[in-house]
């Protein structure tokens, strides 16, 4: 009997320690008696983990624009070295962190630039040395802008020469076009967001009527509100932002015209997002419009980035304080991957100024970024050259509209 109950109480033991092994087991269990019994153990399942869905991803990306630049006979001489040498690189140097931060920099160039033509000479037919561009380079741009009112002012062998030594640069052209075959737009991909440019001007100074009609349709890219319909409609869906450089407006006024106002207007109905204007030589104010319930931007004119439009102690109508402002438009865009749309996330607005001074018998220039009043640029510089960044800053900032989604 004593062995029957060790025997039994054995077995239980061994039930016990297989149901918590949590398999299946029949074991059968013999007594005296010669009866026997088959026992099924019976697992608890273990829980099943649902997995952890992944996030769909937003991307994002940064592109920014400078205004115009434009080559006097005084900024050309401030670059020569000797007769075939000229560099212009210290002028950008404290520009350069904000260009090269962008994921995507674009410049507008006024004029040409030549190797075959050393004749360099500012207004009314600029002609500047190559190392302009090399600066551009240098500075972090990615793509000139050369649709403007001097593409010809050495005719078509400049406006063509003068893409061939911006590419040698590694750098984007939009505005002027080798041949037909080019396309008239330009898409970058920006992080996985395709972003396509366009650029047009209202003209070039009347030399546009020395070609003939096709070579006008050909080379350049001229306002024309049906063709730019068209280029913006084909254009847009096939990416994701459409941005317009526009070489318009009047010069040395501070607001658009009606005829812009329309215009802009109505590139947003057809598909544009952002308006960046160039031209006037002075500010123009920035807006955002709601479209359809999407936010576009536009700015009329960014002013002068670089130029010998100084008004200095003798100020005119061509030459003054408002001529010396430009400025530095910093967009920043999402693309939402579940939805697959792509909207303008920030708009900054970084104020420039064009600081020239004397240094070896000639005048040397360096553009100044003002992004606030309290920005370190200030630190260490005299007071009369820290009023006029000030003052700069102030005249430029009051035209435009910085935007931010999460502050609206």
């Amino acid at each position: 009997m004593v062995r029957f109950k060790v025997r039994f109480i054995f077995l239980l033991l061994v039930i016990l320690f297989v149901w918590l092994s949590g398999c299946d087991t029949a074991i059968e269990i013999s007594t005296a008696d010669t009866s026997s019994k088959v026992i099924t153990v019976t697992p608890v399942p273990s829980p099943t983990l649902e997995p952890t869905p992944s996030p769909v991803p937003v991307l994002s990306a940064t592109i920014l624009s400078a205004g115009d630049v434009i080559m006097h006979d005084a900024v050309i001489a401030s670059g020569k070295i000797n007769d075939e040498l000229y560099d212009y690189t210290d002028i950008f140097e404290k520009v350069k962190p904000y260009v090269e931060k962008a994921d995507f920099s674009v410049i507008s160039f006024e004029g040409v630039v030549m190797d075959s033509d050393k004749n360099y000479t500012g207004y009314p037919l600029f002609n500047a040395p190559p190392a302009i561009m090399t600066a551009f380079a240098n500075t972090g741009f990615d793509m000139v802008n050369t649709g403007n009112n001097h593409s010809l002012d050495r005719k078509l062998k400049g406006l063509l020469e003068s893409r061939n030594i911006i590419k040698q640069e590694k750098m984007q052209v939009i505005g002027t076009f080798q041949d037909a075959a080019e396309p008239r737009h330009k898409i970058q991909n920006l992080n996985g967001i395709k972003v396509g440019f366009l650029s047009y001007t209202y003209g070039c100074n009347m030399n546009e009527n020395h070609l003939t009609e096709e070579e006008r349709n050909t080379h350049l890219s001229l306002i024309d509100r049906d063709k730019i319909q068209k280029d913006i409609e084909a254009l847009a869906p096939r990416v994701d932002m459409v941005f317009v450089l526009m070489h318009w407006g009047v010069e040395y006024r501070q607001q658009p015209t009606e005829e812009q106002k329309e215009l802009s207007n109505d590139m947003f109905q057809w598909g544009a997002d952002v308006i960046l204007g160039s031209h006037p030589h002075v500010v123009e104010p920035s807006e955002i419009h709601e479209v359809n319930g999407e936010l576009k931007y536009v700015v009329y004119s960014m002013g002068n980035y670089l130029s010998n439009q100084i008004g200095g102690s003798n100020p005119t109508a061509r030459s003054n304080d408002l001529t010396e402002d430009g400025m530095m438009v910093c967009l920043t865009i999402e693309k939402d991957m579940k939805t697959g749309i792509t909207s303008l996330v920030s708009v900054k607005h970084i104020p420039t100024w064009v600081y020239r001074y004397s240094e070896d018998k000639k005048h040397k220039y360096t553009v100044y970024p003002i992004p606030s009043i309290e920005d370190s640029t200030f630190e260490g510089l005299d007071e009369k050259l820290a009023e006029k960044l000030r003052n700069s800053y102030n005249r430029t900032i009051k035209m435009v509209q910085d935007y931010s989604r999460e502050t609206d």
